[in-house]
């Protein structure tokens, strides 16, 4: 059973740095994207994970914050609008990756494929990481799907 909720939410300005990615091999590729950022951080917090431009199989893969106006962009970095909404906000609870991965996988296979009322609103969706915890299995991450109500 997944933990959810749908929300409105306003549009909002991301800054961060972007990777071209591919679905098929996605769970194994994106980790290390993290990893390789970890050790640089090129000026991020890395707030966000978010998927743009999932048409077909390959999309833009971003580690992202809020983007601030009055701060400047670091080097490498690039900004975008996320676009305001409904969205539907899943919970993962424990270790990264496999709490997200696998929250993930039963949205795309299960939740979306049986939703009554509301269809996808768009071709990205978003990862939004919370604080360090002291124990991985108390870690909480979300997930966020645009909605449109049908």
């Amino acid at each position: 059973m997944l933990n959810y909720r749908i929300v409105e939410k306003a549009p909002f300005t991301v800054m961060g740095i972007k990777r071209r990615f591919n679905a098929d091999t996605s769970y194994q590729e994106i980790p290390k994207f993290w990893n390789e950022w970890s050790a640089d951080m090129k000026g991020l917090k890395g707030m966000f994970g978010i998927c743009l431009d999932m048409d077909g199989k390959d999309f833009d893969y971003w580690i992202a914050d809020n983007y601030a106006p009055w701060d400047d962009i670091p080097e490498g970095c690039e900004w975008t609008v996320i676009p305001g909404g409904l969205w539907a906000q899943f919970k993962c609870k424990g270790p990264l990756p496999n709490s997200l991965q696998s929250v993930n996988t039963a949205i795309w296979s299960e939740w979306l494929p049986a939703l009554k009322g509301y269809s996808l609103a768009g071709n990205y969706s978003l990862e939004m990481y919370g604080p360090p915890t002291e124990k991985p299995e108390d870690y909480e991450s979300y997930i966020w799907i645009p909605l449109k109500k049908d």
